[in-house]
């Protein structure tokens, strides 16, 4: 959080099945949530938290099994539960209708709450977003099958310090707020009950075929809200050839996809991913 300037606020609500979700707080005005996705925590935001709480109220959760959240005691359905939270939150802070962004997983959350309850929503972002297509990065869907668990060693430093380089942000050149990434990554992989939590959720979530669940076009023509969906050029995780199917199939949408850009488009493509995002938030 440093790294923008940012000081910690944060408190525990209770969520969905959750006694404990972490959510920080800045800013005053209308209100945008930031979901961030699987292997992260509220800070990968701190960018587009210190843009937006200039004139936005800007609430960041931490989603179950990472950041400083409780840990699920099951995963079965994660489109589900992590909507769950973010509608769970919006309740417990007395927020009626609001903006939304979601990056990977956060997406997908991001996804079942607009769909579940469009009529809360005004705008949304989504980046890198499964959901709308097999395509998943290789090494993930093997490790999604029980046999093959070792290729991942999700509470191994050198491993996920590996996978972070070589798939999710290979397109960022080495920074001090990148080796806070990759840290950050690293100890929300090694809490408590992390790891084995993570195989749970990848196999809820994928299988050696890929993603298991593709939202369908009658859920997507659901969403009221207008969406900006961004990618990256060089996504080994989610491909960005999904990205043409997500456009087409929400009824307002937009795209936007950046080049010598890979998954984790907020490191790698920091300062462009803000601006867009400040943007199509504009206060009205």
């Amino acid at each position: 959080m440093s790294f923008s300037g940012l000081r910690y606020e944060g408190r525990y609500v209770t969520a969905g099945e959750f006694e404990r979700v972490h959510v920080m707080e800045f800013g005053d005005g209308p209100p945008v949530l930031l979901v961030h996705g699987a292997g992260s925590g509220g800070p990968a935001w701190h960018r587009q938290i210190a843009a937006l709480a200039e004139d936005h109220r800007v609430i960041v959760p931490d989603v179950p099994m990472f950041g400083l959240s409780d840990m699920p005691a099951r995963i079965y359905a994660p489109r589900e539960q992590i909507a769950d939270v973010i509608l769970g939150v919006m309740d417990q802070l007395e927020i009626e209708e609001a903006d939304i962004a979601g990056h990977s997983m956060g997406a997908v959350g991001s996804l079942g709450a607009l769909i579940r309850e469009p009529e809360r929503f005004r705008r949304a972002v989504l980046m890198s977003s499964p959901g709308f297509g097999r395509g998943l990065n290789w090494l993930l869907r093997l490790a999604s099958v029980p046999i093959m668990r070792p290729l991942v060693r999700y509470g191994s430093r050198s491993d996920r310090y590996f996978f972070f380089d070589r798939f999710e942000a290979q397109k960022s050149g080495p920074s001090d707020e990148r080796e806070a990434f990759k840290e950050m990554h690293f100890q929300v992989g090694c809490r408590n009950g992390a790891t084995a939590s993570f195989h749970e959720g990848l196999r809820s979530f994928a299988g050696f075929w890929g993603q298991r669940e593709i939202l369908e076009d009658d859920d997507l023509s659901k969403i009221r809200a207008s969406v900006l969906l961004i990618w990256g050029d060089s996504d080994l995780i989610v491909p960005t050839r999904h990205s043409r199917k997500a456009v087409a199939t929400i009824p307002d949408a937009r795209l936007e996809v950046i080049e010598d850009c890979g998954h984790v488009v907020q490191l790698e493509a920091g300062e462009r991913v803000t601006e867009l995002v400040v943007d199509w938030f504009g206060v009205s």
